[in-house]
């Protein structure tokens, strides 16, 4: 298994936080935010606010779980933007 692990500076835009590599099977994701900004997580149409509204990540000292799949791909949006690598993302992976 490889360690993959990212810090990531999320800005007002969708930003790509990660991928999971094919042939992955189900992997627990643990996602850090470090910003005193909440960020939002989903998928490229994430949003802030509205219908494309994202699940909210605020500074914390703990991390969020949760799981995603082969070829999923996660982003992040912040209204106000992150500090430079604020968002830390890690996940366990056979390739």
């Amino acid at each position: 298994m490889a360690l993959h692990h990212s810090a990531t500076t999320v800005g007002t835009s969708a930003t790509l936080l990660l991928t999971i590599p094919d042939k992955s099977e189900a992997v627990a994701v643990l996602i850090f935010n470090d910003d005193n900004s909440a960020i939002w997580i989903g998928d490229s149409t994430v949003s802030t606010s509205g219908a494309n509204v994202g699940i909210k990540i605020s500074k914390s000292t703990t991390s969020t779980q949760f799981w995603m799949h082969a070829w999923d791909s996660l982003y992040g949006i912040s209204a106000a933007g992150t500090a430079a690598n604020a968002v830390a993302t890690l996940y366990s992976s056979p390739f």
